[in-house]
């Protein structure tokens, strides 16, 4: 797909109105509590009506005039998608997915819009079957009209303006799947300029663990140890973890994970990480995994109490 394609069919002015509409947020000036409460009205009757009045209802908040074109350029998912799929997809359908959206560009994937304008089409093609709300709105709290609106875009494509950058990353299951094997792609080439052998399911098998992704490596990448973004350090991480026990407790692997950031964190003040010998590396990670029980967890997630 084309970037400058999608672009030209969003209205971004547009596409970020109507995001704040939904939501209401202390934080965001022009977040109005009363025009939330309509506009979340209208969208739970809208996701009631069904597939094909959410696609057109997604389309318009994007400003999307053309939409045969929207559906010629948004590439086919391998096959559809059960609501319980979407709570957490499994390892088999994130790798598919991905082999499906092998032409989006890292652009393309960081734009909350572009993959809302994916899933208007996708939802109207019923990929995720009749109940949308079901797929997209049921959450860890879905008890008010305000957290499935939350829900909702955070699962189509994701809320930066409360969520941040990382929204794309770790929220919208679609497109964190997408991220996720592209981070096990560059792992396993990084690994194997280095001499060590990581496949890219073994990487991908790693970031798919729960308390490894989602509100940890992701969010860390990109805000506490940014070094973490380099693939070679990216691929002395997943390697370490790799040839570990993670632990089945997702609170105890984010721990080990955790464990192993600061370890590289702490190396990254007294030497450059991108050219240490890549033993070294590996053995900084290695000695922090063997002191994960020592580590207090910090936990990232974004609290959206507004």
């Amino acid at each position: 797909m084309s970037i400058d394609s999608a672009q030209e069919l969003i209205d971004r002015d547009r596409f970020d109105k109507w995001q704040i509409s939904l939501i209401y947020a202390k934080k965001i000036a022009s977040s109005n509590e009363q025009t939330a409460e309509r506009s979340q009205r209208q969208l739970e009757q809208v996701v009631e009506s069904g597939p094909t009045a959410v696609r057109d209802y997604l389309l318009k908040s994007l400003g999307v005039q053309d939409r045969q074109e929207a559906d010629r350029i948004v590439p086919s998912l391998p096959n559809p998608l059960t609501p319980a799929e979407m709570q957490r997809l499994p390892i088999h359908a994130e790798q598919k997915i991905a082999g499906c959206l092998t032409g989006i560009t890292p652009a393309e994937a960081t734009d909350p819009a572009f993959w809302t304008l994916c899933h208007a089409i996708w939802i109207g093609r019923w990929m995720f079957e009749e109940d949308v709300a079901a797929a997209f709105m049921v959450g860890s709290t879905s008890n008010t009209s305000e957290r499935r609106a939350r829900n909702f875009l955070r699962g189509i494509g994701g809320l930066n303006r409360v969520r941040g950058y990382t929204s794309v990353l770790e929220d919208c299951p679609i497109s964190a799947a997408w991220w996720k094997c592209r981070a096990a792609e560059v792992a396993s080439r990084a690994a194997r300029d280095n001499g060590e052998l990581l496949s890219v399911a073994k990487a991908h098998e790693v970031l798919w663990h729960n308390g490894v992704w989602k509100d940890n490596l992701a969010r860390w990448s990109l805000k506490r140890v940014t070094v973490l973004s380099a693939p070679r350090v990216l691929a002395a991480v997943v390697s370490v973890l790799a040839s570990s026990d993670l632990a089945s407790k997702q609170g105890e692997a984010k721990q080990q994970v955790q464990a192993v950031m600061w370890a590289i964190a702490r190396a990254s003040h007294n030497y450059c990480v991108h050219y240490m010998p890549w033993n070294k590396l590996v053995g900084v990670a290695a000695e922090g995994l063997a002191q994960w029980d020592q580590v207090d967890v910090i936990d990232e997630a974004v609290e959206e109490t507004e």
